[in-house]
């Protein structure tokens, strides 16, 4: 009973975040470049892109476990995505290539952390903590690794890349999603749920390579916006009850992200008291609902990109905020709106990944091209500094959340079949 209750949590919190940091790491350092160039191959190297496809392969793993009401199909993925996301280290994989290589794998590992989770409050909490620690987290972690080769994609010739995650990792991860997906309950799926946030991950991917990718206007990257946010509360209706507002929260995480933390090899102690607060507050928000609280202050942290600073001085406001603020937010948040169903569980935590209109394509000044920016070799950057787009990029992102906690508000009915199946820690 002991392993059941803390070996689901602890696989759940390593598939999740080794699934989300290889969606980051695959991703190219020249995404801007190819998007403006029109290349035909662009919309397939975006995080877009990847976060459609692991969306997709997540929603496939839990219909095939469910429809044969077994629970080996998850320890096979479990095994499989490890090993896709292995691959360069064995196979010459081009950087254009492990983008694809990657997301597939990643969408395994959390496709089979849904089947564990199953709906369960504090396993499926372990899911979002996983993935969404990987997005906070993400460039922390780089910096403290230090360079490593370039990936570059703007040439289909081969530029080969190692796996994203180091093979102890891997292996670590792989074996307790294969021992947890063996004896997991397969319950609390339904093949509409599936349906739609499949369709959602291809509603984004449409928006974002037709409306708004990096190359588009102000105008089109609003009206993109808008059909996102449409389309994503059209889904949380039908999915009903709590499930419902849990999508709404990974839209609102997904529009916060429009402003990003620039993180440097000093800067581990900021990391560590992040690291602490994001989880402490999940801790709380499992205890208490603050949900509407943890909004409220995601869309305050959120507007504090738009104070105004000089181009030679760093948002001080903003960068505390995202430090300190912003991981007690979404902690709680996490903590406090729990879904019912595998599918929201494991794809609800995939949204900022599958939704990049905001820390990916949000209108910024134009861009400009060239080996050295001018800054000199003696010069040091800021511990953490807050990287911001345009301020309409901002303010959109700050209506979006604020929509998502009016969307959020007061209690929805939830079948009864739901409710019975979400018990259990």
């Amino acid at each position: 009973m002991i392993a059941d209750r803390y070996g689901s949590v602890l696989a759940t919190v390593c598939g999740g975040f080794v699934a989300g940091y290889s969606i980051r790491e695959s991703l190219g350092w020249d995404m801007f470049h190819i998007e403006s160039s029109g290349k035909w191959y662009g919309a397939f190297v975006s995080a877009q892109w990847a976060g459609f496809l692991a969306v997709s392969v997540a929603v496939l793993v839990l219909a095939v476990a469910h429809s044969r009401r077994s629970s080996a199909p998850a320890a096979v993925a479990a095994a499989l995505g490890a090993v896709v996301i292995a691959l360069p280290s064995f196979v010459p994989i081009a950087a254009n290539q492990a983008v694809t290589t990657n997301a597939l794998g990643a969408g395994a590992l959390v496709g089979v952390c849904g089947v564990i989770a199953g709906g369960r409050r504090v396993p499926s909490a372990g899911v979002a903590t996983g993935l969404l620690g990987s997005m906070l987290f993400y460039d922390a972690i780089s910096a403290l690794r230090g360079p490593r080769e370039g990936r570059w994609m703007d040439d289909l010739a081969p530029f080969y890349v190692e796996s994203t995650v180091p093979l102890l990792v891997l292996l670590v991860t792989a074996g307790l999603l294969v021992t947890m997906a063996r004896r997991a309950l397969v319950i609390g799926f339904e093949a509409s749920d599936a349906a739609l946030v499949g369709l959602l991950a291809f509603v984004y991917l449409i928006v974002y390579t037709y409306l708004g990718n990096t190359a588009s206007t102000t105008r089109l990257w609003m009206f993109a916006v808008v059909i996102a946010v449409v389309s994503t509360y059209a889904v949380a209706l039908k999915l009903d009850g709590r499930d419902g507002r849990y999508l709404m929260l990974g839209l609102a995480i997904a529009a916060s992200g429009v402003n990003s933390l620039a993180w440097s090899d000093a800067s581990w102690w900021v990391f560590a008291v992040a690291a602490v607060l994001f989880v402490g507050a999940i801790r709380v928000g499992l205890h208490r609902d603050l949900s509407t609280l943890a909004l409220v202050v995601l869309a305050v942290v959120t507007a504090t990109g738009l104070i105004a600073m000089d181009n030679s001085a760093v948002n001080v406001v903003g960068t505390v905020a995202y430090c300190t603020l912003y991981p007690v937010a979404l902690g709680l948040a996490v903590g406090s709106m729990q879904p019912v169903r595998a599918v929201a569980s494991s794809i609800t935590p995939l949204i900022p990944f599958a939704l990049t209109l905001f820390w990916v394509s949000a209108p910024v000044p134009p861009r400009e091209f060239f080996w050295t920016d001018g800054t000199s070799d003696d010069h040091e950057r800021p511990i953490v500094s807050l990287y911001s787009p345009l301020p309409v990029g901002v303010v959109t992102a700050v209506i979006v959340v604020a929509a998502c906690i009016f969307a959020t508000r007061g209690d929805r009915p939830e079948h009864h079949d739901r409710v019975s199946e979400s018990s259990g820690p």
